[in-house]
């Protein structure tokens, strides 16, 4: 797993963590999915897949999450592989798509205030909320999750990976660490830095 990538990379890295999944997978469709599909199901490593796999699943990312997410990976010009403490992953924003669950869609929240509050609508058992899955198992991670640029406070916001950010939360001891991509731009914030 590199150090630094390119957009382009988390954009088809993300896409094939959800081919198979139950919320999204069906949305990834047309010639050449069925091939990446068959590849997901025995375990291929991502890293392992060509370039045609790879900007084909950039593309598909595209049709599937770009309207809703595209905003949110706008000006980024990398992402950085980091180690993330419970600590930073509690400093992040949420997208709105989640805070709306608990009424608070039209302000920032952080991932501590979204995960410590008690859900105002009712929620599938196959929401983020319930990946914690059974008591005393270790938090695996297969794949980073993946912030980028809340587009008016240009903080970081955490827009893939909610169930592994979810089962960290929950599972991990102080001492454990989550990996995330973090966005990198030519602009400098105050809160990503350069």
């Amino acid at each position: 797993m590199a150090a630094v990538v390119s957009p382009e990379y988390v954009r088809a890295r993300w896409a094939y963590s959800e081919i198979l999944s139950p919320q999204h997978g069906h949305l990834y469709r047309g010639q050449g999915m069925p091939a990446l599909k068959w590849k997901a199901r025995r375990g291929v490593a991502f890293d392992v897949l060509g370039s045609a796999d790879r900007s084909l699943l950039a593309k598909q990312f595209g049709y599937v999450r770009g309207a809703y997410f595209n905003p949110y990976l706008l000006g980024i010009t990398s992402f950085g592989l980091e180690r993330w403490s419970r600590d930073q992953l509690a400093a992040s924003q949420i997208i709105p798509w989640f805070a709306r669950e608990i009424g608070r869609s039209n302000e920032p929240l952080t991932f501590r205030e979204w995960i410590e509050a008690e859900p105002k609508v009712p929620l599938d058992r196959s929401h983020a909320r319930y990946a914690a899955g059974q008591a005393g198992s270790p938090f695996k991670q297969n794949h980073p999750v993946t912030l980028g640029i809340e587009p008016q406070s240009m903080s970081p916001v955490l827009l893939d990976g909610y169930h592994r950010a979810v089962g960290f939360w929950r599972k991990s001891d102080i001492k454990g660490t989550l990996t995330v991509y973090v966005p990198r731009t030519d602009v400098v914030s105050p809160t990503l830095g350069p």
